[in-house]
């Protein structure tokens, strides 16, 4: 009996970590999905190898768009955080105990650790931004986030403040991640709403000069892949931006259409371009850089 009890115990661990990792691929392909797109009003993303995800958050909105009022951001954010930073270290970070059993390291005392340690992070920082890291590891079968610049500021830390610089957050979106359809532009939402101050209603708002200024057959790829993205974060639970996210759906199909008839008039009927149709990138060999006028 006890030979028969270890064995369906390994069987359904067994069951349980290959369920884990089925759900991890849906996550990675779609941190791989948002990581391609620019256009973005309050964060800029990109895939750094195939796990990771970096994000770029804006501290403040650098433009007028709809935010909560004074007197909400107070009393916290559209996802319930509160506004008063920096927050409380283990409020927001996952204690060295906790993640000693989630890793399933702990008899070697090793937590949650990300690939590389924060003091060896070679992106780019500045004072109007806050950097995270977004990690879907195979070895830990959940993603996780750690915070990559300006921890003081989100973060009032004690004790070995090098060590718990790579500690990951205390996010309810992973947390959840296990027992509920979380996506990773969950993650995100959270993201902006724990950084940016005053949170924004949208986290997901869109900088339409960007698609504007693109040439043209740039514009119906990055008009295309965005509209894929916000179709799918209305297509899964509700949310509080759902009408905003549909403002901006609606403007940039119509830019999208707009696009796709003048690239097939170009091509089908010969017709002038009234802009640029590509960005050409030469190489150093190359005698000009010309773009198609």
């Amino acid at each position: 009996k006890v030979c028969q009890a270890m064995s369906a115990k390994a069987a359904s661990e067994q069951a349980l970590d290959e369920r884990r990792t089925a759900k991890l691929q849906v996550f990675l392909s779609d941190m791989l999905r948002l990581g391609c797109l620019r256009g973005f009003k309050y964060f800029t993303v990109h895939m750094r190898g195939k796990e990771e995800l970096v994000v770029q958050i804006m501290n403040e909105p650098q433009s007028i768009s709809p935010t909560l009022s004074p007197s909400m951001s107070f009393a916290g954010g559209p996802g319930g955080w509160p506004h008063e930073l920096p927050r409380n270290q283990n409020s927001l970070m996952i204690s060295a105990r906790t993640q000693r059993r989630l890793s399933g390291y702990g008899f070697i005392n090793v937590g949650l650790p990300p690939a590389s340690p924060c003091e060896r992070e070679i992106i780019q920082r500045d004072e109007l931004s806050t950097v995270f890291l977004v990690a879907a590891y195979a070895r830990y079968l959940c993603p996780y986030v750690w915070v990559r610049s300006n921890h003081d500021r989100l973060i009032r830390q004690g004790g070995d403040q090098a060590a718990a610089r790579d500690n990951p957050l205390k996010l309810r979106s992973t947390t959840a991640w296990m027992s509920e359809d979380v996506r990773v532009w969950d993650v995100l939402a959270e993201l902006v709403d724990i950084c940016t101050v005053p949170a924004p209603i949208n986290p997901f708002a869109l900088e339409h000069a960007y698609f504007e200024a693109l040439p043209l057959f740039e514009s119906v790829a990055a008009t295309g892949a965005m509209l894929h993205l916000l179709q799918r974060v209305l297509d899964g639970r509700i949310h509080r931006y759902d009408s905003l996210v549909r403002q901006d759906l609606e403007i940039l199909t119509a830019r999208h259409f707009h696009d796709v008839a003048e690239m097939h008039a170009i091509l089908r009927l010969g017709a002038e371009p009234e802009r640029p149709l590509l960005t050409i990138v030469a190489s150093e060999d190359d005698d000009a850089y010309v773009l198609p006028e």
